[in-house]
């Protein structure tokens, strides 16, 4: 089995970021973040736990998903082949994400499948218990859910780098994660969780100092008004930030799963 370092993938990934961040960080922002940023710009308003409503939005949101695919999958080329020109690497995402798609749609479809007895079940439910009981054995069946998406999540976290670097369709890319994944779990469970606190902290204070700042600069964060754009702005530059490190990251996760070797780049 294939020793895997988290410190060193770290440690590459600080060392290119640093090195690279003026090609990484403009394609993160505008095919990762700005396009997420439009579609809750133009998304109606809804309150919690309500879809919205459809409309123009809709248009919007496979445009983003298939931006999001192109700068992840370039990011991903960037950080695998160092030296690899950006017009090189929007070419290998605009050429490879339809597949990446489409295995995203294999594991989306295959969900909703198994997800089916348990929608039955809270009908079921429903039609016995009331309204509350359905709810409460709804929650019960998400709570129970979460470590089994956890594991799989896990499990196909390479997908965005099988699919920049080899040449096979969404079966085999799903496939491949899999088998690099195999017997690397806990560690990189481990590390979701690390890196999804570190996340989630640094982006809460950012926003919370820049919302303190932008309500000061431009009043309340109203819908369609000058404080909420900027606010979407800042969320958008921090997602930039988070996505260049995060992808890097997990490229350089698989480059030590295949060794892929470690280029004078990231020394």
């Amino acid at each position: 089995m294939t020793t895997l370092s988290i410190t060193s993938a770290w440690n590459e990934t600080v060392a290119f970021v640093t090195r690279e961040g003026r090609l990484l960080f403009p394609i993160a922002f505008l095919l990762v973040a700005l396009p997420g940023a439009i579609l809750q710009l133009v998304m109606p308003t809804t309150t919690p736990g309500q879809a919205p409503e459809a409309g123009p939005w809709l248009l919007v949101l496979p445009l983003a998903i298939a931006a999001s695919m192109v700068g992840t999958l370039a990011i991903s080329f960037l950080a695998l082949r160092p030296g690899a020109s950006v017009a090189e690497s929007l070419q290998v995402g605009l050429r490879r994400f339809i597949y990446l798609l489409g295995a995203a749609l294999v594991i989306g479809i295959s969900a909703a499948l198994l997800a089916v007895p348990l929608i039955i079940l809270a009908g079921a439910a429903a039609m016995g218990g009331g309204e509350a009981g359905a709810a409460s054995l709804a929650a019960l069946l998400m709570l129970a859910a979460l470590p089994v998406l956890l594991f799989f999540w896990v499990r196909l976290m390479l997908m965005t780098p099988v699919a920049a670097m080899e040449e096979v369709g969404p079966l085999r890319i799903i496939a491949r994660s899999w088998e690099l994944t195999r017997g690397h779990f806990w560690k990189l469970l481990g590390f979701v969780a690390l890196v999804a606190v570190a996340a989630i902290v640094v982006m809460f204070v950012v926003t919370m100092l820049g919302g303190l700042l932008v309500f000061a600069l431009a009043g309340p964060p109203d819908p369609d008004s000058l404080s909420f754009f900027l606010l979407l702005v800042l969320s958008a530059l921090l997602q930039a930030v988070v996505s260049a490190l995060f992808v890097t990251l997990i490229a350089r996760i698989y480059a030590q799963l295949t060794d892929a070797g470690t280029p004078q780049v990231f020394a």
